[in-house]
């Protein structure tokens, strides 16, 4: 489904924004978040990030929120649309058949098939709002992210790295290596 699609892919964004950002902050301030660099699971460096850094860092967590809530309508319609596709494709086996060399069209398959591409038809009309807001807010999250990795990038230029967290001291959780492979 092309909304799920949509949906992964601003993951994505927002997790390269994160994670394959370099940066160097250009004042440094005394404050709870933090940029832990780290190369094969050791950590490179540790620094705390300028206001800029934050302000961008927050922008984005307030549209990732945002976009969390959004979701939910589409994953839901996902999952009940997920229902009458496969009824859907059941039927398309079963509307033609072949007796005698002759392909005959059961008439009445046809019309469940019809049926069901219209109920289909309903329940993405019934969330066009939803897609709309999403597609909305993804141009968000997407200017967000680059505002945030344009923040970012200074502070790690000349480390070398694989991974890079941002955390926050006071909610932080205990780091966690990805191994790449």
């Amino acid at each position: 489904m092309k909304i799920q699609a949509l949906i992964t892919v601003l993951s994505s964004a927002v997790l390269t924004a994160c994670v394959a950002a370099n940066a160097a902050p250009e004042k440094q301030v005394d404050s709870d978040y933090r940029i832990q660099v780290f190369k094969d699971c050791e950590k490179v460096k540790d620094m705390p990030m300028s206001k800029s850094q934050i302000s961008a860092y927050q922008a984005l967590q307030n549209i990732e929120d945002t976009m969390t809530g959004l979701e939910k309508p589409v994953r839901d319609m996902d999952e009940e649309l997920e229902v009458y596709q496969e009824q859907l494709e059941e039927l398309a086996d079963a509307v033609t058949y072949e007796d005698d060399n002759v392909l005959k069209i059961d008439k009445q398959k046809l019309r469940e098939q019809k049926q069901l591409a219209r109920k289909i038809e309903q329940i993405v009309r019934h969330h066009e709002a939803d897609i709309r807001a999403i597609e909305k807010e993804a141009r968000r999250i997407e200017a967000a992210s680059m505002r945030f990795e344009r923040a970012i990038k200074p502070s790690l230029e000349g480390l070398e790295h694989d991974q890079v967290q941002i955390i926050n001291r006071k909610t932080a959780k205990p780091y966690r290596c990805y191994q790449h492979g």
